[in-house]
């Protein structure tokens, strides 16, 4: 008998969170393992981030470990060689003529959406595809992200088929889908859901959302309900069994700011109450490669497939396009 072809082995293409921005302050240096590798995030003096592989090419000191940063450069702490934004070593304090192999991998990074974002490729390919604005994000009529994070022990494609699992609402989030719409677009998958959402501490939210996937790992959702909300989750690997899930949501203000403020709280307690639902499941359950499908379920097929492109080939696109979100 043949041994099963694990179809998504590896790490996927696109863009990913490596933290929010709240995360990296002013000259902060931060210590990251994502894709199977060490890597740092650092904000330099002109509040811009970057993010390059961890490890001197000297001895092999870890620069989110201590590193500091000058200007728009970082200073390795063991030897203090120091390379710019691009990976490059410009300086050694005790050497008149710097080695030509002392570099090291700068990553491709956005700051949009109050996100940090890296783009992984395996190949080294550019990104084929941007992540959009959200227009109402960081205006006076939107409060700023309330966040949490997870780490997971579970595989991207379990988080992912939840967006044309129709039939898991009801018995994991006690929601009545009363309308269900899914269409696949490139590099975006989008669910449009119309239902009923049964609160833990009692009542019901009828609400309508266009919840969208800008490729494999970045996932926006707005909804209409009681509160007007934009929903981020994203994940990212840290090895090929387990990942960080950031999670954050922004309210549109209705009236009175602080009233507004008030909500979010319990509003965030309800949404990790349903994410540490799934969480138990995704945990403890296994992928089935071909899982018996019945009628009512959503299309969990189609969505798979698009999730795979991910895995399969290479495109690129060197052109950084703004525009404007479509949730």
């Amino acid at each position: 008998m043949s041994t099963p072809v694990n179809t998504f082995a590896g790490y996927p293409r696109g863009w990913f969170l490596a933290c929010f921005s709240s995360e990296l302050g002013p000259s902060e240096v931060k210590p990251l393992r994502y894709f199977g590798q060490d890597l740092v995030a650092y904000r330099d003096e002109a509040g811009v981030a970057h993010v390059l592989d961890a490890h001197c090419p000297h001895l092999g000191a870890h620069l989110g470990y201590g590193g500091k940063v000058e200007g728009a450069c970082i200073r390795c702490p063991f030897h203090a060689w120091r390379f710019d934004a691009h990976g490059v070593c410009d300086e050694i304090p005790y050497a008149s003529k710097i080695p030509r192999g002392a570099k090291i991998r700068a990553w491709a990074v956005r700051e949009i959406n109050g996100v940090v974002l890296l783009h992984h490729d395996a190949t080294g390919a550019a990104p084929a595809y941007e992540i959009p604005v959200i227009p109402e994000y960081g205006t006076e009529q939107w409060l700023p992200w309330v966040t949490a994070i997870y780490r997971i022990k579970t595989h991207p494609r379990e988080i992912v088929d939840n967006l044309g699992d129709r039939a898991h609402f009801a018995p994991v989030h006690r929601t009545e889908i009363v309308d269900f719409q899914f269409e696949i677009d490139g590099h975006r998958a989008v669910q449009r859901a119309v239902g009923k959402a049964h609160l833990p501490g009692g009542g019901v939210d009828n609400f309508s959302s266009t919840t969208t996937y800008h490729g494999p790992g970045y996932l926006l959702m707005k909804m209409d309900g009681a509160l007007k909300n934009y929903m981020l989750i994203g994940h990212t690997l840290n090895d090929e069994s387990t990942l960080d899930l950031r999670l954050g949501v922004t309210l549109k203000i209705v009236g009175d700011r602080a009233r507004t403020e008030g909500y979010v709280g319990q509003y965030m307690a309800n949404l990790k109450a349903g994410f540490e639902d799934d969480i138990k499941i995704w945990e403890a359950k296994v992928f089935r490669e071909r899982p018996v499908l019945c009628e009512g379920e959503g299309p969990i097929s189609e969505l798979r497939r698009w999730y795979r492109q991910f895995y399969e080939g290479q495109t690129s696109s060197g052109a950084v396009q703004q525009v404007e979100a479509t949730p």
